[in-house]
């Protein structure tokens, strides 16, 4: 029977960052609804990926489920926290020792690939199917990984980067960001032998649905619904870049009296 988890310490976690985000943001003058409403779209991501049934089917049966949950916790929720948090909260943040250091452009990359690759190599992913508190270690690394990931990319935190990239840098940093997802995804999908040995004695949800089918499909999940996040952005990046664009040319053609 595929249940509904209930783990409190999940929940004690979504309460906690809920009112760490009321506590930065106190007093901060530049602090809209928005704000807050993409930030409990993030939490909200978070409760998706692991107090829902997807939990339990990542846990138990399907390598595509735990593939899915990877993708919500690492690609989806972290770029909505970010969009939660406005300048003057990213101003408070980055005084915290490390922040700073640790969410430059080039460190992010190597540590979201770190956290991508090391825990895609069978005999970790195994051992956190194994070991729970291990799990819990990993969702958390994937969460922070992703946040390290998107800190270069979204406006307000970028904005107290010492490396300010150029929309064409940041075009560039989005692309990279999708090589090590994608040598994870074509190794699984493109496997003929399944990777890990959970999955190979789980219990089949699906008639004929095999552990090596499933794990073509996790590929997938990655490849495509990995990028979805990462595309939202790069578009975004290019069309705020091309109407700025645009703005300065209709600026020097209303200077130069060009209509």
């Amino acid at each position: 029977m595929i249940a509904w988890p209930f783990d409190v310490t999940v929940y004690a976690g979504l309460v906690l960052l809920y009112f760490g985000h009321a506590w930065v943001a106190r007093g901060v003058p530049d602090v809209e609804r928005k704000h807050t409403v993409y930030f409990l779209a993030g939490l909200f991501t978070l409760w998706l990926a692991l107090e829902t049934p997807l939990d339990t089917i990542s846990d138990y049966y399907l390598d595509s489920g735990h593939m899915l949950q990877h993708v919500l916790l690492a690609f989806v929720a972290p770029p909505l926290m970010l969009l939660g948090l406005s300048p003057g909260m990213v101003a408070r943040l980055v005084r915290v020792p490390g922040v700073r250091q640790l969410t430059e452009p080039v460190p992010a990359q190597v540590i979201a690939a770190a956290v991508m690759i090391a825990w895609h190599l069978p005999p970790l992913y195994d051992a956190t199917l194994a070991n729970e508190g291990l799990h819990v270690f990993e969702h958390l690394t994937f969460i922070a990984g992703g946040l390290v990931l998107y800190w270069p990319i979204v406006e307000a935190t970028s904005a107290h980067a010492r490396w300010r990239m150029s929309a064409g840098a940041r075009l560039v940093y989005i692309l990279l960001a999708t090589l090590p997802q994608d040598g994870v995804a074509l190794a699984l999908i493109f496997s003929r032998q399944p990777f890990y040995d959970f999955y190979t004695h789980a219990p089949r949800l699906i008639p004929g649905f095999t552990a090596l089918i499933d794990q073509t499909i996790a590929g997938a999940v990655l490849m495509i619904a990995g990028k979805l996040t990462l595309a939202v952005a790069a578009l975004a990046i290019f069309f705020r870049w091309f109407g700025g664009e645009h703005r300065a040319d209709r600026g020097i053609e209303s200077r130069l009296g060009v209509r």
